[in-house]
């Protein structure tokens, strides 16, 4: 029984590594790992002890795409919530972006930002850390078009490119 149980061990392990060690062929792979070049969805998270948040932003074609779905922040800090949308760019291994202001009219606040990280090139997900900064911005007085800083978080992130679609 031992000596029938041990090949077929063997046989199972190695068909799963070969399946891509990511689960298995598509569509759990999504086709990871990805081909080589910076097409894709990229996802970030990032955190500090007092923010935590999203940031996502789409190449294609090796330039960002102009989905606004695609290339968007939300970060939630102190109480409060920030989006709007990213611009992200990418230059072999180092990553640029900024977080845009977009007015949040119920709680008449803003959130703008920027952020810096590297690429870990040889990740079969395109891995990627930095940090970045988030300028909190408060309409005062409200409805008024003038904003005051209420400051700022610095925060670090880690993410990687999810698929190799992108809107």
């Amino acid at each position: 029984m031992k000596t029938f149980l041990f090949p077929l061990l063997v046989l199972a392990t190695s068909s799963l590594l070969h399946a891509g060690g990511f689960g298995g062929p598509p569509p759990f792979t999504n086709g990871s790992p990805l081909p080589t070049g910076v097409d894709g969805s990229y996802q970030a998270n990032a955190r500090t002890h007092d923010l935590a948040g999203v940031i996502r932003f789409a190449y294609r074609n090796g330039i960002q795409t102009s989905s606004t779905t695609s290339n968007r922040y939300t970060i939630f800090s102190e109480g409060l919530v920030y989006t709007g949308p990213v611009t992200a760019s990418i230059t072999e291994t180092a990553l640029a972006g900024v977080l845009d202001s977009q007015v949040n009219s119920t709680f008449d606040i803003a959130g703008s930002g920027s952020f810096n990280g590297r690429f870990d090139t040889k990740s079969p997900t395109y891995f990627f850390k930095g940090s970045g900064s988030l300028q909190r911005l408060i309409e005062f007085p409200a409805g008024s078009g003038r904003y005051a800083f209420n400051g700022i978080t610095n925060f670090r992130f880690t993410g990687v490119r999810n698929s190799q679609t992108s809107n």
